[in-house]
């Protein structure tokens, strides 16, 4: 009989010793939350998928202890946790990211139990193939996540960023909500990766939109079809951004590249 299964039978709460030895005796991963969030039990299948030593977790804030950021480093609060708030559901569950001791981000799926009398909660959890823990475009992007939780795997991604946008940037419906999804990652992501590469998605475009369309310029393209090419799709916009950028108007920078060009 499982752990799980022990503390189901019977209204009457279990003593703290009893408690204690079926969560221990358990080989299902379970940890006990007190009323006010902290650990007060971890058995040894918790500790051993998560690679904590009980020190390190028993007092301490369960939230905190198993994600108190997101696997791509964002702070993740306590009140938008399902495993504190718990919702309407009799018995919550469903599928998180805990972040092990040596940083690794891992896809587990959990639920939740209320001890009866003591005020305490009840979390079991286990270990998640990461295609099951959500769908399969989640997998991807959740991959990528995974990835950034270490500095190789965030330039990775922010290389990927940069390659995407030099793919897409000409399209004028592409922004940074696109580059988000294209890359498989929430737009906060996006805006994170890039914010350490001292841009933002709006301004990497536009950018990269406003240089195109210098060239373009320079080579004696009409000011429309500058716009129209680069990627801009107003033309009172354009001027205004590539006036800012390069200090001229549209018309007044291809005048300059048509006369050096005699």
């Amino acid at each position: 009989m499982t752990g799980t299964a022990r503390l189901a039978e019977g209204p009457a709460a279990l003593s703290a010793t009893a408690l204690a030895e079926v969560v221990a005796a358990a080989p299902t991963p379970l940890w006990v939350i007190g009323g006010e969030g902290g650990v007060a039990l971890a058995n040894h299948a918790a500790l051993d998928v998560l690679r904590f030593r009980p020190d390190d977790v028993i007092g301490a804030h369960s939230h905190d202890v198993l994600h108190g950021r997101r696997p791509d480093g964002s702070a993740y609060p306590r009140c938008e946790c399902p495993i504190l708030t718990g919702g309407d559901a009799r018995t919550p569950h469903g599928t998180e990211w805990f972040i092990a001791a040596d940083g690794e981000p891992i896809p587990v799926t959990w639920s939740t139990r209320r001890l009866p009398g003591g005020g305490t909660t009840l979390l079991s959890f286990a270990r998640a193939p990461v295609a099951h823990h959500r769908g399969e475009r989640e997998h991807r992007r959740l991959q990528e996540l995974a990835e950034a939780a270490t500095p190789q795997g965030r330039e990775q991604l922010v290389e990927r960023l940069f390659d995407i946008m030099h793919e897409r940037f000409t399209d004028p419906e592409f922004g940074a909500a696109a580059l988000a999804e294209e890359a498989h990652l929430s737009l906060r992501s996006t805006q994170l990766l890039l914010a350490e590469a001292g841009t933002s998605p709006a301004a990497a475009i536009r950018r990269l939109r406003l240089e195109l369309a210098g060239r373009l310029l320079a080579r004696g393209a009409s000011v429309g079809g500058a716009c129209t090419a680069s990627g801009f799709g107003d033309a009172g916009s354009f001027a205004r951004r590539f006036r800012a950028h390069f200090g001229v108007a549209p018309s007044a920078y291809r005048e300059a590249g048509s006369a050096a060009g005699r």
